[in-house]
């Protein structure tokens, strides 16, 4: 026996589908950032799963596994790399605000006479270690909240690391299974959709490589140019770190005016003080540009957006829901416009591609065989791909 529900019976399941969903999606709300931060890194990471297949002749499964273990060494060994850099280089640091605290310390014995009065700054000074030495051993309290915090960091570090792998071996059948949800009449639509989906998200990856490439070669010339000891260096961090907005080019900014300032320049005639003064200058001039000229105009181009709606949707993202959000905002939108541009049309009974006519491979060969050669070539044919066709009649 066969029945269908009513018009009323499936709006009811539905709006209670919804809402069910609404109110799982807010219970794992914590999960939502590094499941988006998995399927990212998954995203970048599949291109290079194919190569593998096709060069080393591998099933997909051990091609994964192989790109997976491959870039999970890097993470683990480049920074056993930098570590004895790293602390090489903190050594110097301590010794030199050691260096500091004593010239300070020097500096504010020597009482200092304001209106007739002998002010002691050294007491003051004192005064203000201790009640930030107070501040800051507050017991155990604070030793638990630390540890608690970086439990809790290591827990999602794990469930990114875990979900990237699963997102590079199973995400072509997820989008598979999501489009076989759907109607048979309608899958080849969404099948469609998905495929102007993945082509917006590579345009923003290849636009954010572009980006990376001009502001790393940007400050590499610049600390060359005033002779920043490891220019080098300190401008592929940048371009490199600039994809994070915001974050990004500040951890690069305080690694350039630390070297700035305890190292000074290499040729210019001017304190370490004001030498790392020029370097933060430098810095934020074309950090503005980058925001407010260079991102725009580059992701504009690749996603064919204006350029005043890139600029204003990252800093209201980046204020709104933090680096993540100034992350994924830009193709976020793209593929909202998408979305809402197919919802349009199929609301309007107006089909989201315009036809394709059908084109039987035969046809094509004697097409091709049947074009002229050499100086009376004409353009060449354009060919289309089939997304919908009719079934011929059967004959019984």
């Amino acid at each position: 026996m066969d029945s269908q529900w009513s018009t009323f019976t499936r709006a009811v399941v539905a709006a209670v589908s919804l809402i069910v969903i609404g109110l799982f999606l807010y219970a794992i709300q914590p999960m939502i950032s590094p499941i988006i931060i998995a399927a990212l890194v998954a995203y970048v990471l599949n291109p290079f799963v194919q190569p593998v297949k096709t060069y080393a002749h591998l099933s997909h499964k051990w091609a994964v596994f192989i790109v997976y273990f491959v870039c999970l060494m890097l993470l683990i060994v480049i920074p056993s790399l930098l570590t004895p850099m790293a602390i090489r280089q903190a050594t110097g640091v301590v010794a030199d605000l050691t260096e500091i605290e004593q010239q300070l310390q020097e500096f504010l014995n020597n009482p200092v006479g304001l209106l007739g009065r002998e002010i002691h700054l050294g007491q003051l000074f004192s005064d203000l270690v201790e009640a930030t030495t107070e501040s800051l051993t507050l017991g155990a309290e604070g030793a638990l909240i630390f540890i608690e915090t970086t439990s809790t960091s290591l827990a999602w570090l794990l469930v990114i690391l875990v979900s990237v792998y699963y997102f590079m071996l199973d995400g072509s059948r997820l989008c598979q299974w999501l489009v076989g949800l759907a109607p048979d009449s309608e899958q080849p639509y969404l099948a469609k959709l998905v495929q102007e989906i993945d082509v917006i998200w590579k345009a923003y990856l290849r636009g954010t490589v572009v980006l990376m490439i001009i502001v790393g070669v940007i400050f590499i010339l610049v600390w060359v140019a005033i002779g920043l000891p490891g220019a080098v260096a300190l401008g592929l961090l940048m371009g490199v770190l600039t994809v994070i907005p915001d974050l990004g080019p500040t951890i690069a900014a305080i690694l350039a005016i630390m070297v700035a300032f305890f190292r000074g320049s290499d040729y210019l005639p001017i304190s370490n003080f004001w030498f790392a003064v020029l370097v933060f200058t430098i810095y934020f001039v074309l950090m503005q540009i980058k925001a407010i000229w260079l991102r725009p105009r580059i992701m504009g181009r690749y996603l064919h957006m204006n350029e005043g709606l890139i600029f204003v949707a990252i800093i209201g993202a980046v204020v709104l829901w933090g680096i993540l959000g100034g992350l994924i905002i830009v193709p976020l939108l793209a593929t909202f416009g998408v979305i809402g541009r197919y919802i349009r049309c199929r609301l309007l009974g107006i089909s989201p591609w315009p036809p394709i006519a059908v084109v039987h491979p035969a046809e094509l060969k004697e097409e091709a065989a049947s074009q002229p050669t050499g100086h009376e070539r004409a353009r060449p044919p354009i060919v289309a791909v089939v997304t919908e066709t009719s079934k011929a009649p059967s004959s019984k």
